[in-house]
């Protein structure tokens, strides 16, 4: 790869970032101040209710990341986010349809293994998902970049995930473990997907 393919790259990446930016955080943001303003906290009800098979749940596998308690959940999951899809943009070539992958994912074992009359909401389930993607990736996929990551950033990774799976009060123990668990998993059977796509260059 000469310097033009390089700088081409590393632009393509940096444009793939703000993108996920866009994609992940505006959802996040705009249903949040939507939610205050406008339908009154009515949003938060179509949380993750585990094993609980109606319409209201079904829109929490899918959308439950973008419903917070309030505005320090919010800006927490924001911060993290901002750090997660910053990597992700660099080093994930099918880095939407993973994310949303993830989304789904992390949602349908929150609603499997989740305490039943609870209700699930907030994007921590897609943070540790976002976590356990790059960790499975990097030990059982060999992918490099996220192998870095995990060095770099290592020390704050590991508070975040020990801090998310101690249960708390309040806290959705199911949607972290959830994540996590199911981040690792795709995240370790991406090397496939992952080889294929960087032979094409």
């Amino acid at each position: 790869m000469n310097v033009q393919q390089l700088t081409s790259l590393i632009l393509t990446r940096l444009k793939q970032v703000i993108g996920l930016y866009a994609f992940v955080l505006i959802p996040m943001w705009g249903m949040f101040f939507l939610n205050e303003i406008v339908l009154f906290g009515v949003w938060n009800i179509f949380g993750i209710v585990p094993r609980t098979v109606d319409l209201g749940s079904i829109v929490g596998i899918f959308a439950s990341w973008t419903m917070h308690g309030n505005f320090p959940h919010l800006l927490g999951n924001t911060v993290t986010l901002l750090q997660i899809l910053f990597l992700f943009g660099l080093f994930e070539n099918n880095a939407y349809r993973t994310i949303v992958k993830l989304i789904v994912a992390s949602g349908v074992v929150t609603w499997i293994i989740g305490s039943p009359l609870s209700i699930h909401i907030g994007a921590s389930g897609l943070c540790f998902a976002m976590l356990g993607f790059m960790i499975g990736g990097a030990l059982f996929a060999r992918r490099w970049g996220y192998l870095l990551a995990c060095i770099v950033m290592g020390t704050g990774y590991w508070l975040t995930i020990k801090q998310g799976l101690m249960p708390q009060p309040g806290v959705s123990f199911a949607g972290h473990f959830g994540g996590l668990g199911i981040g690792l998993l795709l995240g370790a059977n991406s090397k496939h997907a992952y080889t294929n796509t960087i032979n094409r260059y």
